[in-house]
């Protein structure tokens, strides 16, 4: 757990680092651009800044994105995978109703629709910019990329693994709540979400043969328990591309009552997360660390994690601009990323380690073809050392 907390305050000393450097080279809107904080998006990326959404019938906007995979992967020598994918076609609309209701939705198909999932169906009623009362679906405020995953503004082709193995990204949760924002003047703004929702059910545990997997206890439309959990995000941003966010996520994940009787002992899920975003010398980092503590059953101890962990740190760099002259608009971008997940914080194994480097061709800000190699090490939960690798393609655009 110390060297869990060092992860964690390192990431927050980055971005805090980071911030006085940017005012040595901020570009002469910045200040502009902080001193309007609340014409900027609430989460950039997020469910209503999205680009190609086009005019449909007067008050609704309509767009997408499409993504496709090439893939080769190596465990332990041999070949795991080899092929291509169509990822994700994503459909998303949004409507304003007045000047006060608005409405979102966002559709996912993946694998050519074997997976159809309703990722977004939001009501937002804005009572004033600090205060707006939102229900339905919602993507969840448990760290930022949870907010902001889409795949033309990932950098690279797979999402890092601390937000697909311990979040679920893209985790959907039903339920009710308020955001808003708070203009700080010079110290940029504050932004805040907060919800009560349907929370996890214990498929994390009795659908995984693997060992404690959260991931597999999302997907709670109706909630089981009839105990809401609680989920809320607050974030710094001194200036535009300079964010720090904490958030949290807890509940009962099990059906501990039946009847109004109860009938099993309350267990409780709890996460926590914090994520990092900060310009500095021209590269953009950012990055996440999560904890999750879960209470597991006496005689499940010891099989199943009470504990896990994970974080990712990435950081990329844009480079040759114009170099295409039929695409004056063009650029390529070359990253790095290094993502960790310990999947039981009890154990000495059952982790894994990865590195991902990756080159990237933008035609335009909206589209990408990225090019990445990956390499990394896993270990079982009796600490035996696996290796892979692997060389990934994608092409993702949004429309």
């Amino acid at each position: 757990m110390r060297r869990w907390a060092l992860h964690l305050c390192g990431i927050a000393a980055l971005t805090m680092w980071a911030l006085p450097a940017s005012a040595q080279v901020s570009a002469p809107g910045d200040t502009a651009r902080r001193d309007t904080a609340r014409e900027r998006p609430f989460v950039e990326g997020g469910a209503y800044d999205k680009p190609y959404m086009t005019r449909l019938l007067g008050r609704t906007a309509i767009g997408g994105y499409a993504e496709a995979h090439a893939r080769w992967q190596q465990a332990d020598g041999l070949t795991d995978e080899a092929g291509f994918e169509m990822k994700r076609w994503n459909l998303f609309t949004a409507t304003q109703v007045n000047d006060f209701v608005r409405i979102g939705a966002e559709l996912e198909i993946e694998e050519l629709g074997e997976e159809i999932t309703l990722e977004f169906a939001a009501v937002d009623v804005t009572v004033h910019p600090a205060f707006t009362v939102r229900a339905g679906a919602i993507l969840s405020p448990l760290g930022r990329f949870n907010l902001s995953h889409d795949s033309p503004r990932n950098e690279f082709t797979d999402r890092p693994l601390v937000s697909t193995e311990i979040v679920g990204t893209a985790l959907t949760e039903v339920g009710i709540g308020a955001l808003g924002q708070l203009g700080l003047r010079r110290a940029g703004r504050l932004t805040y979400e907060v919800y009560a929702v349907n929370g996890f059910h214990d498929g994390l545990i009795e659908d995984s043969p693997d060992g404690t997997r959260i991931p597999l206890g999302k997907g709670n439309s109706e909630d089981r328990n009839a105990s809401p959990a609680a989920v809320g995000r607050l974030a710094w941003s001194p200036g535009l591309g300079y964010e720090l966010g904490v958030s949290g996520h807890r509940g009962a994940f099990n059906a501990f009552l039946a009847d109004g009787e109860q009938v099993d002992e309350r267990r409780n899920l709890t996460i926590w997360a914090v994520d990092m975003e900060a310009r500095v010398a021209g590269v953009e980092l950012s990055g996440e660390a999560v904890t999750a503590e879960l209470d597991i059953p006496v005689g499940l101890q010891g099989i199943y994690a009470a504990s896990q962990r994970g974080l990712y740190l990435q950081g990329v760099r844009d480079f040759g601009r114009g170099w295409v002259r039929t695409m004056p608009g063009s650029f390529f971008q070359a990253g790095t990323r290094v993502d960790h997940v310990d999947y039981d914080g009890g154990l000495i194994g059952d982790s894994v380690q990865r590195l991902t480097v990756g080159l990237n061709f933008r035609p335009t800000e909206d589209a990408v073809l990225k090019l990445d190699y990956i390499r990394g090490r896993t270990r079982d939960r009796f600490n035996n050392l696996g290796e892979e690798a692997g060389l990934l393609f994608s092409i993702a655009t949004y429309f």
